[in-house]
C-alpha cells in the first residue's frame, strides 16, 4: 500500500507540472507578441562620380562611382546590361569607346526584405587610347586557352596582390572542372571588338556559384563544398563585345558579359604580364573582396 501511495503522489506532481508548463506556454503565446517594423526600402540614394583627369577626363576613359543610401544592405551597379555587385557602393568602369560620349550608369541600393530603391546618371568621357599592334595580335591572332600544363596558371589572393599567393594551382589541378577545354577568341580590335566564349565539347564552365547564377541564372549545377563553386556548370557557347584600355598604364580587356577562365561575374581584366604568345590577368571578385589570375596562351 505504501508503494502504490508513492506512485500516486509523483503521478499528481507530474500532472500538477504538466498543467504549470501548458500555462507558461499559453502565456507566452497570447501575452509576448513580435513586431518586426515596418520593411522600408533604402532612402536618400545619392552616387557620386570622379572621371579621372576631371572634366571629360584624362583620355584614360576610367571613372570612379560611389554610391550611398540610408538602409542599404548591399549594392548593384548596371552598366551596359551587364549587372555588378558591391558592397561598398564601390565601382570603377573604363570607357575604352574612342572619342567623348555619353555612358549611363545605374546603381540599385537593396535593404532588407528584397527592397530596393536605384537611381541613375549620365557621364561623359573622352578616351584616346589606341592599343598596341603587339597585344591586338596576341588576342586577335590565335584562340586563347588556358594553360593548364603550367604551375600558377590559376590563383586567387587578396585585392592588392599581383599572383595567387593564397592558392596557386599546380598543372592539371582543375582538370575535373570544366575550364580547360575553353577556348577564347577575339575578333581584330576597331575601337570595339567582339569576344567570342566557345565552352568545348562539354558545355561546361568552372566559376563562383553566386556570379553565374548572377549572369545566366541558377541550372541546378552542384556546388562544391569548400568554395561556393560550380565547377561543372552547364553553358552554351555565347558571344559578347569587349574593349581595350589602359587606366593608370595598366592594359585592361573589358568584356561586357563575359569571362577567362574562371567566372566571377566581373568582365575586366588587367593585363599584369605578356609575350608575344600568352597572356597572365588578373581580375577581382566584390563577393568576396579577393583577386583571381588566370595565364592564358595560344592555341597551337
Amino acid at each position: 500500500m505504501k508503494k502504490i501511495n508513492i506512485l500516486f503522489k509523483s503521478f499528481t506532481a507530474f500532472i500538477i507540472a504538466l498543467a504549470m508548463v501548458s500555462c507558461e506556454i499559453d502565456s507566452f503565446s497570447e501575452e509576448s507578441e513580435f513586431e518586426f517594423g515596418d520593411i522600408v526600402a533604402p532612402s536618400n540614394l545619392q552616387m557620386s562620380v570622379e572621371i579621372v583627369g576631371g572634366g571629360t577626363g584624362d583620355g584614360s576613359g576610367t571613372v570612379h562611382f560611389s554610391a550611398s543610401a540610408t538602409g542599404a544592405v548591399n549594392y548593384k551597379f548596371v552598366y551596359n546590361g551587364q549587372e555588378t555587385l558591391a558592397a561598398d557602393g564601390k565601382m570603377t568602369y573604363n570607357f575604352a569607346k574612342v572619342g567623348t560620349h555619353d555612358y549611363t550608369v545605374a546603381v540599385i541600393a537593396m535593404g532588407m526584405a528584397g527592397t530596393t530603391t536605384s537611381l541613375s546618371q549620365t557621364v561623359t568621357v573622352l578616351s584616346v587610347y589606341s592599343p598596341p599592334a603587339e597585344l591586338v595580335s596576341i588576342l586577335s591572332d590565335k584562340p586563347l586557352r588556358v594553360l593548364a600544363e603550367e604551375g600558377a596558371h590559376f590563383g586567387v589572393g587578396p585585392l592588392d596582390a599581383t599572383s595567387g599567393v593564397w592558392y596557386s594551382a599546380n598543372p592539371y589541378d582543375k582538370e575535373t572542372s570544366g575550364m580547360y577545354d575553353d577556348r577564347y577568341t577575339f575578333s581584330r580590335y576597331n575601337s570595339g571588338g567582339t569576344f567570342n566564349h566557345d565552352t568545348g565539347a562539354d558545355g561546361e564552365v568552372f566559376g563562383k556559384a553566386p556570379a553565374l547564377q548572377s549572369w545566366w541564372g541558377d541550372k541546378g549545377a552542384v556546388t562544391n563544398a569548400c568554395c561556393n563553386e560550380h565547377e561543372n556548370y552547364p553553358l552554351e557557347t555565347y558571344q559578347s563585345n569587349y574593349t581595350l584600355s589602359a587606366p593608370g598604364g595598366v592594359e585592361t580587356i573589358s568584356i561586357d558579359k563575359g569571362f577567362l577562365g574562371f567566372c566571377v561575374a566581373n568582365g575586366s581584366y588587367q593585363i599584369l604580364a605578356r609575350t608575344s604568345t600568352t597572356l597572365f590577368v588578373k581580375t577581382t571578385f566584390a563577393g568576396e573582396n579577393n583577386a583571381w589570375f588566370v595565364l592564358l596562351g595560344q592555341t597551337d
